[in-house]
């Protein structure tokens, strides 16, 4: 691999003036295009209504479907995709902007799921738009159209040419600036053997004035092409996945990519909890671990709920055990947004607090008589107050509720987690924690 190009496309993100264009390729799987899936999944669904040309990937529809049917299937379609490691990777690097040639919200929830801010638009058909005014760093386009807006899809050669003449006309893209300012362009997931594509790329002006990139292809006539009329430099051997994983690999060694917490600990404040928690926090300092926790993580201002949302989603997630944390409604929120997420088991630690009890069925039967009591105090509450109360109180009992729900299912798992004593901790300088801490959190 030319790292030598790499790091020139690196610079230009850092710049903001890389623009990144992203085909259906990057979702294939086994081989097959989405456009292929759909396809089967409407041709299963309503037989030979529908015709799929799979060298175009365009369908034809008979007239006799209707429309409103259509739309439905294609929404639902797109609706469970899900986005791979490839897409997450794309949502860290800070590109400027981002072209998406299909029409799906894929790369979308990658960037949600990491809680990134981004614009979005897309382009519709025989529309006049206005510029895009960006609030964000950046802007994610589908310039073939929307899945949830029917009319902006590019799925038959009619709407094809529809959108090639809209383009052509007076309906320019609306992020003409976006063009002009950036300098290279990265192609990811291309199959370049489409012919309307060369026309697209000539009628958006793609290639004026700057460095174009792409992995390798294997159609050596449209290798050829794109290198003689568009100047696109092809890396190597190397493909999709390769390119994106360096160019990740560079952004994240020159600071681009700001790392997500990935290790947080969920304790209940003062006495001997908050001791264990001082003194790993220091030792995994030491071992270059970044332990995100409330009293120095949670910004001024900063909504709570959020903050507890985040350590449910953590990689690794220390989760020190005392009476007083199996009685707090905060730490219990903690505790079910771990367990409502994925893995609980494989991403939680446990210490356990010799108070806790949790090994001794009085004890625990007793916590959840506890919570069986301050949920029925809530209740009654409601009863007396109606609707009013619901405003105020209504959330905590939800809350409540959802610890009595769950409360067997939790303990039954956190007893069967081999875990040991704080002494053992202690006398080892958490060197379990550590080790499985660096486990779970190393770069796939």
């Amino acid at each position: 691999m030319d790292k030598e190009y790499i790091s020139r496309i690196v610079k230009k993100i850092a710049e903001e003036k890389c623009l990144v264009i992203l085909g259906p390729e990057l979702l294939y799987e086994n081989g097959e295009s989405t456009n292929s899936k759909l396809g089967k999944e409407l041709h299963s669904t309503h037989g030979d209504q529908v015709k799929y040309y799979p060298d175009d990937e365009m369908f034809k529809f008979d007239n006799s479907l209707p429309i409103v049917v259509i739309e439905d299937d294609i929404q639902d379609f797109y609706n469970q995709l899900e986005p791979n490691e490839l897409y997450k990777k794309i949502a860290d690097i800070p590109f400027a902007t981002i072209i998406n040639t299909a029409p799906d919200k894929t790369l979308n929830k990658a960037f949600e799921a990491k809680n990134i801010p981004f614009d979005y638009d897309y382009y519709r058909k025989g529309e006049a738009q206005k510029e895009y005014e960006r609030t964000n760093k950046t802007l994610i386009y589908n310039i073939f159209g929307d899945y949830s807006d029917i009319n902006s899809l590019i799925l038959t050669f009619d709407d094809l040419f529809d959108y090639l003449f809209s383009i052509m006309g007076d309906f320019e893209l609306n992020i003409k600036s976006e063009l002009r300012r950036a300098t290279s362009v990265l192609f990811i997931g291309f199959d370049f053997d489409k012919w309307y594509f060369k026309l697209l790329l000539r009628l958006i002006k793609i290639n004026e004035n700057k460095l174009l990139h792409s992995h390798d292809i294997h159609q050596e006539n449209s290798k050829n092409f794109y290198s003689e009329e568009f100047k696109v430099t092809f890396f190597g051997s190397n493909s999709a996945e390769e390119i994106i994983i360096e160019i990740h690999n560079q952004a994240l060694e020159k600071g681009l990519i700001i790392a997500k917490p990935e290790i947080f600990v969920s304790y209940a404040w003062g006495g001997e909890s908050e001791e264990i928690v001082d003194k790993l926090d220091t030792v995994l300092q030491n071992n270059n671990l970044k332990l995100t926790r409330d009293k120095r993580d949670l910004a001024y201002q900063e909504r709570i709920s959020f903050f507890m949302d985040q350590i449910g989603k953590g990689k690794g997630i220390v989760v020190v055990i005392s009476e007083k944390y199996l009685k707090s409604p905060y730490c219990m929120y903690e505790l079910l947004e771990i367990y409502q997420n994925k893995d609980f088991e494989s991403r939680i630690i446990p210490i356990v607090l010799s108070d806790s009890k949790i090994y001794e069925t009085d004890s625990l039967l007793a916590y959840q008589e506890f919570w069986i009591e301050e949920k029925n105090k809530l209740d009654q509450k409601i009863k007396e107050n109606g609707g009013d109360a619901i405003a105020v109180i209504g959330e905590e009992y939800k809350l409540f509720k959802r610890v009595v729900d769950n409360w067997g299912d939790l303990m039954t798992i956190l007893k069967d987690i081999n875990s040991l004593s704080t002494e053992e901790h202690l006398k080892s300088e958490f060197a379990g924690i550590i080790k499985t801490l660096k486990e779970k959190v190393q770069p796939n």
